[in-house]
């Protein structure tokens, strides 16, 4: 069963798939944030990122006609986004970014309005140590452990997102974890956890370590 934002969205697609384009308008801004803090996230690069969420949005309403009505829109879309920033990451592999060339040499439109992350209300200090942890975690285990601190996705659905068997996905972030709690082990007795967040809400900024 569809919860009420997925239900939303079916109806929300179904109306696009029937000629309305300016529907699709509805899900770029219900989504904006969240694809352009995953694309920021897995290839740490805000500019980058911000063409990767807007090339989503574009692969998404093209395929919109092949998307599975029965399976949750935000999944489907997600994984639009991490495929195209894997690709992004093995082609800057192997692509060196030429002197004088940049992102600002891109004039096309934007179809993502402020679309980076709002500042999360959790200010504490430790916020920025645990979401530089995440950053820094190698590219195998960052994607599932975003997904999972940032984004709220359950097991099953990262390894649907990801398109990655269960249980590599359990090994990800049991590696991920370790990781995390090496780096963020306290010199000075307190220590910083990281939850998952609760439900399918904005991405905000991990506080602490749980399964």
């Amino acid at each position: 069963m569809l919860d009420g934002d997925a239900t939303e969205d079916a109806t929300t697609i179904r109306q696009v798939l029937a000629g309305d384009r300016e529907a699709f308008g509805r899900l770029v801004a219900r989504y904006a944030r969240r694809v352009h803090d995953l694309a920021r996230r897995i290839l740490r690069d805000p500019v980058e990122a911000e063409d990767a969420a807007q090339q989503a949005f574009l692969n998404a309403f093209r395929a919109l006609d092949r998307f599975d009505p029965r399976r949750p829109f935000r999944h489907w879309l997600l994984r639009i986004t991490t495929n195209l920033c894997r690709n992004r990451l093995v082609a800057r592999a192997h692509r060196p970014t030429p002197l004088g060339v940049g992102a600002e040499d891109d004039d096309r439109p934007s179809l993502v309005p402020a679309a980076r992350p709002a500042p999360d209300p959790d200010d504490r200090p430790d916020a920025g140590r645990v979401r530089a942890a995440l950053d820094a975690l190698p590219d195998t285990y960052r994607t599932a452990a975003v997904l999972r601190y940032v984004h709220g996705l359950d097991l099953a659905a990262i390894a649907e997102v990801t398109d990655t068997p269960l249980a590599t996905v359990k090994t990800h972030l049991h590696r991920a974890r370790a990781v995390l709690q090496r780096t963020l082990a306290p010199g000075d007795g307190t220590a910083v956890r990281l939850r998952r967040p609760p439900g399918p809400e904005t991405p905000r900024r991990p506080a602490g370590i749980t399964p």
